[in-house]
């Protein structure tokens, strides 16, 4: 069973955690419409050190066993969730992917000081004019099928079309906790209009301008063959903040984690290996 926190204002956030004590040295934070398991092949790979490792990944608002919220879903206070689960814990390494590198960022910049690094993969970061847009994803995502017959049906689709270059783990993985069992049928935790609200509302929040806010190393990864962090992009966001270098990834996407949890792993635990006294981390 999930565990639920207080996130910012005492909403219920469910995360997942290690069973280790002590310090957090991990906080790990999915893309919009996903979950928190998604995140476990990575987490097992990184944990499997001579060290333990003491972690936690969390649902965004509306998302696996977080609860729903009224919109807007604004991402901002996703990050504010991200800084109460932290709380006093100070120091972990930060992890997030699409809105989850956007909150990851947004956290330090509220809270700075909350992160010794951070790992943003395909952070959604865009520059002004910010505002709430209707974008070409939100309708896509609203007409997004909800519920099917059954489990099998659902991984069927996804194996066949959308996620066909996903590690098969972590399919079997979105399968088995984005969805649950209803008199409907198979059925998403997101719902399409709160995974769509999210998409309207992922430029109404000044992250951009606020970057080189933030002191900590930071490392950006993309995709080889990303549709969002490509070309010049990439290098601007790079420019915005104080001390970052960039990862791409071969042969992924967008949804790097889902289709290269082994690259992530790796790049996360050379993350965690570095002093704390190491200049360059």
């Amino acid at each position: 069973m999930p565990t639920r926190v207080d996130g910012w204002e005492g909403f219920p956030v469910a995360i997942e955690s290690s069973s280790e004590s002590g310090p957090i040295d991990a906080v790990f934070v999915h893309a919009n419409g996903f979950c928190k398991e998604l995140w476990r092949p990575v987490v097992a790979a990184v944990a499997d050190s001579p060290r333990p490792i003491n972690w936690v990944s969390m649902d965004q608002r509306g998302h696996g066993d977080s609860g729903v919220g009224a919109p807007p879903y604004d991402w901002d206070r996703i990050a504010r969730d991200v800084v109460a689960i932290v709380g006093d814990s100070r120091g972990p390494v930060g992890v997030g992917h699409s809105s989850g590198g956007s909150a990851i960022a947004r956290a330090e910049i509220l809270a700075p000081g909350l992160f010794r690094a951070m790992v943003l993969i395909e952070p959604i970061i865009f520059p002004p004019p910010y505002g709430r847009y209707d974008v070409p994803l939100a309708a896509i995502a609203e007409q997004r099928t909800a519920v099917f017959a059954d489990r099998a049906a659902a991984r069927k689709r996804f194996a066949m079309r959308a996620f066909k270059d996903w590690d098969p783990e972590v399919l079997d993985l979105y399968v088995d906790h984005g969805f649950r069992p209803t008199d409907r049928g198979w059925e998403l935790k997101c719902a399409p209009r709160v995974e769509a609200d999210y998409y309207r509302e992922g430029n109404n929040v000044d992250t951009w301008d606020r970057l080189d806010e933030i002191e900590c190393q930071v490392v950006l990864v993309a995709g080889e063959h990303s549709d969002t962090h490509s070309g010049p992009y990439l290098s601007q966001l790079q420019a915005r903040f104080r001390r970052a270098h960039v990862d791409v990834i071969p042969s992924a996407g967008h949804l790097v984690p889902m289709e290269r949890p082994g690259a992530i792993a790796s790049i996360v635990t050379d993350v965690l290996d570095r002093p704390l006294t190491d200049p360059s981390s």
